[in-house]
C-alpha cells in the first residue's frame, strides 16, 4: 500500500506525510498538471492491486475498489480497434469527451494457492511479525526465547478466519487498528487480538543518522536547488525556497509503496515491518513463495502505473502499464477489464483492446513519467512540509510567527541529490521538523563517500557540531 494511501484511507499519523498530504488538498487547480493530479496523490494506487484483489482479507473494505478503470461511454461502441482507458476519474479522451465510466477488473483465479504462498503451508507468527513454516524445533526456539519453560502456562485460543474476515467487514475501526498496529506496535497481535487498545502514534526508527544514510549512489544524477531561510542561533529552518521540481519530489513520497521504503532504508528501523520483509526473504530461501514474480512484488514493489514523477530521484521503478482488454457482455449486463487472453465470462462478450493514459498530462500520452505539480512555479515548503506557493505575505507570516530577529536570519542555498532525497523520506516519517533534522543536524553533513576522514583534506572534510548545511 502507498504511503499516501495509508494516510488518507487509514488516517494514521504519521511524521510530517499527514501536513504533506493535507497541502496537496489545499493546492489550487492551476498549481497541478491535470484535475487527476490531485487524486491521485491523496488516494495513490498500488501497483499490485490484482493481487489485492485475492485477499481473504480486505483491509479497507469501505472504500471503493481501487482497480477500477474509467472509458469514454461515447466511444465503447465506436469503430476503433483500441479504446482508451485511465486509472484516474474524468481524463479526457480523443473524441474531447471524458473518460468517466467506471469498468470493473475481474478478478483472476489461481485455484488453491495463496495470493502469494503455496497451497497448503502453515505458518508460525510471532507477536513482532517473524513468519516463518510452522515446526515444533521453530517452536521450542520462540518458547526459548520468550524465556518460557513451562508449557502450561499457555493458552490456546482458535481465531477462525471467517469470523476474523466477518469482523473486518463490519468493523472498519479494527481494519484501522490492525495497520496501525503493524506500523507503529512492538507487539501487533497483542495489542490487535487482545488488547484492542490504541497505541502511542509514531513509527519507532532509529534516529541515529537521519541526515544521509550509507548508500552508493550515482554523483552525476539529477540535483534540485532549494533556498534555506535558517535561524543562526537557533539551528532551525524556517521554511525553503524551491520551484516546482522540489514539491513534486516530496508529493511524490505519497505514490511510495511501504515495502520500498523499507527496502530504500536498507530493512533496518522500522520495527515489525522491517521483520515481515525479512520473513519474505527468508520465505522465499525455503521455496514458500508461489512465484519469483510474486517475491518481487513483496520485497521490490514498484510505483503503480502512471503515479511515477520525473522528479522522485530515488530512483524507485514505475509498473509497465497492463496488455488490457475490455469484455462488453450484454448476457453479464455489465463491461469488465482484464489481462489480454484471459477471458471473464464464457457469453462470447465483445472483445476490445484497451490503451491506458497518463493522467498527468492534459493531451493523449502513454509514456510513464512526467509530474504532478505545474511550473514555472515557486514554493515555500515548512520544516513540517506545509507547501504553499511562495509569496511575500508568506515568508514575512513565517518570520513573524517564529519572532526571529531579521539579524538572525541567513539564506543558505543547498543541493538535493539522491542521497538528500533520501534522508528526507526518512526524517519526514518520524519527524515534525524535517529540514531541521536534515539540514542542521549534529551529525556529519556530507558521508556521501566511503573514504577515511585522514584522506580529505581539511577544507573539505564534513562539517560538525550544530553548523547547519
Amino acid at each position: 500500500m502507498p504511503l499516501g494511501a495509508i494516510v488518507q484511507r487509514i488516517g494514521l499519523n504519521i511524521g510530517s506525510l499527514n501536513t504533506l498530504h493535507r497541502s496537496v488538498g489545499d493546492l489550487e487547480r492551476q498549481l497541478l498538471q491535470t484535475d487527476a493530479c490531485k487524486e491521485m496523490l491523496l488516494s495513490p494506487k498500488s501497483a499490485s492491486e490484482e493481487q489485492s484483489k485475492n485477499l481473504k482479507v480486505n483491509i479497507d473494505p469501505s472504500y471503493p475498489s481501487p482497480a477500477d478503470y474509467y472509458v469514454c461511454p461515447s466511444c465503447i461502441g465506436s469503430p476503433e480497434k483500441i479504446k482508451l482507458a485511465s486509472t484516474a476519474y474524468r481524463v479526457r479522451c480523443r473524441c474531447g469527451n471524458e473518460l468517466n465510466e467506471s469498468v470493473k477488473y475481474k478478478k483472476s483465479s489461481d485455484g488453491k494457492d495463496g495470493v502469494f504462498v503455496k497451497e497448503d503451508m502453515k505458518f508460525m507468527i510471532t507477536d513482532d511479525l517473524q513468519v516463518s513454516p510452522v515446526s515444533t524445533l521453530t517452536s521450542f526456539e520462540l518458547l526459548k526465547t520468550l524465556g518460557i519453560s513451562d508449557a502450561s502456562v499457555l493458552e490456546v485460543r482458535n481465531e477462525r478466519l471467517d469470523n476474523f474476515i466477518q469482523n473486518f467487514s463490519v468493523s472498519h475501526t479494527r481494519a484501522r487498528r490492525l495497520l496501525k498496529h503493524l506500523l507503529f506496535s512492538k507487539t501487533p497481535l497483542t495489542d490487535t487480538f487482545l488488547h484492542e487498545q490504541e497505541t502511542e502514534q509514531g513509527l519507532h526508527l532509529d534516529v541515529e543518522n537521519t541526515r544521509y544514510l550509507d548508500r552508493d549512489t550515482d554523483e552525476n544524477s539529477k540535483k534540485i536547488n532549494i533556498k534555506l531561510l535558517l535561524s543562526k542561533s537557533k539551528k532551525k529552518v524556517l521554511y525553503a525556497e524551491a520551484g516546482e521540481e522540489f514539491p513534486d519530489l516530496l508529493f511524490s513520497f505519497l505514490t511510495f509503496p511501504l515495502g520500498a521504503v523499507v527496502k530504500l532504508l536498507g530493512g533496518y528501523g522500522m520495527g515489525c515491518v522491517d521483520n515481515l520483509y525479512k520473513s519474505v526473504k527468508d520465505l522465499s530461501f525455503k521455496d514458500c513463495m508461489k512465484s519469483e514474480e510474486c517475491k518481487e512484488k513483496l520485497l521490490s514493489p514498484k510505483i503503480a502505473s502512471y503515479f511515477g514523477s520525473k522528479n522522485q530521484l530515488l530512483k524507485i521503478e514505475e509498473q509497465v502499464p497492463l496488455q488490457l482488454e475490455l469484455f462488453n457482455c450484454s448476457s453479464c449486463y455489465n463491461c469488465y477489464v482484464t489481462f489480454s487472453g484471459i477471458r471473464p465470462c464464457s457469453h462470447g462478450s465483445k472483445v476490445m483492446q484497451l490503451r491506458t493514459i497518463n493522467p498527468k498530462h492534459s493531451h493523449i500520452v502513454h509514456d510513464l513519467g512526467g509530474a504532478f505539480v505545474a511550473g514555472p512555479a515557486m514554493f515555500t515548503v515548512t520544516d513540517e512540509l506545509i507547501v504553499k506557493p511562495l509569496s511575500p505575505i508568506s515568508g514575512i507570516s513565517l518570520i513573524n510567527k517564529f519572532s526571529f530577529p531579521i539579524s538572525d536570519l541567513e539564506e543558505v542555498v543547498v543541493s538535493v541529490g539522491e542521497l538528500e532525497a533520501l534522508s528526507l523520506l526518512r526524517t519526514s516519517l518520524i519527524s515534525n521538523t524535517v529540514f531541521s533534522d536534515v539540514f542542521c543536524s549534529e551529525k556529519p553533513q556530507q558521508s556521501r563517500k566511503r573514504s577515511s576522514e585522514g584522506s580529505v583534506p581539511p577544507d573539505k572534510r564534513a562539517k560538525t557540531e550544530t553548523e547547519c548545511v
